[in-house]
């Protein structure tokens, strides 16, 4: 069984959000993909498994602690590979069907690499924290909030507190505790950072173990929420950033359509392909 390494919202190797793509996972179990994701040591993998037609997938996506039901860059890296082995076009569609949620994905050649798009639906807007619970998620990462804008819970597909900080806070902040109960009582899976002047993010795993590079799953709540908040045009695409703490630099297409759909794009570049020496099966 092959697998492959690729780079998301990058536009370069080296750079974005690395990544494991599994184009043919038939054979191995979830226990497996997420053994094999902890091997990996990627903040994300993702397992595909044709279905009848051509353009379609299932798809599976694990970090080193669970499967999550939906993911970003996953699912634009795992499309961008998908064209290297199967396009005879310059630009081409797919469709992965996640756990929870279909996903469509729209791909080209762009240089030496791909660049994708994916259409995460329109967002679902949730809570709007009050000051107090505000000021108390950004004290969890040592930083400070930005008063001027709501923290508010977002999703199209996986939903994040996207909490407003100063950019001195954005810059300081690591987060000092699990967040896992707080987040429940809100309806939230993640804490997504922003700095909202300059249009840029940090996130981390729930443990505060591993902070992403670029999360693909929050640009699109982002997106909406600056549509929401009249801080960008509907129709108009713009860019976000993030992983420049971490010296990955990356750079996340955004677009909130008239009927409300979000779709978020990027470079991906392919770094790596290796091959599998057990039997899939006898990986339990």
């Amino acid at each position: 069984m092959e697998y492959w390494q690729v780079d998301v919202f990058a536009e370069r190797v080296l750079a974005g959000n690395g990544l494991a793509v599994f184009p043919d996972s038939r054979g191995l179990s979830a226990a497996a993909m997420q053994e094999l994701t902890r091997e990996l040591r990627q903040f994300e993998s993702i397992f595909l498994t044709p279905l009848d037609s051509p353009d379609a997938f299932t798809a599976r996506v694990f970090t080193v602690e669970e499967e999550l039901p939906f993911a970003g860059h996953p699912i634009l890296g795992a499309a961008a590979l998908l064209h290297h082995l199967h396009a005879r076009t310059e630009e081409a569609s797919w469709r992965l069907e996640l756990p929870e949620k279909q996903v469509q994905i729209d791909t080209r050649r762009d240089g030496a690499g791909f660049y994708a798009e994916m259409d995460q639906g329109v967002a679902a807007f949730g809570q709007v924290l009050d000051s107090a619970r505000a000021d108390a998620f950004a004290a969890a990462f040592g930083s400070e909030p930005d008063p001027r804008h709501p923290a508010q819970v977002v999703s199209t597909g996986l939903p994040y507190l996207l909490l407003p900080v100063t950019a001195r806070g954005l810059a300081e902040a690591r987060q000092r505790e699990s967040l896992d109960a707080a987040l429940a009582t809100i309806g939230a899976a993640f804490v997504f950072l922003m700095d909202v002047d300059a249009r840029e993010g940090r996130t981390w795993d729930p443990l505060g173990v591993v902070e992403d590079i670029a999360t693909g799953s929050a640009a699109g709540p982002v997106a909406a929420w600056r549509v929401a908040r009249g801080l960008e045009a509907p129709e108009e695409r713009f860019a976000l950033t993030q992983g420049r703490f971490l010296g990955r630099p990356s750079r996340l297409d955004v677009r909130v359509d008239a009927d409300g759909h979000v779709r978020v794009g990027g470079g991906v570049q392919l770094l790596a392909q290796a091959r599998l020496l057990p039997a899939p099966e006898s990986l339990g």
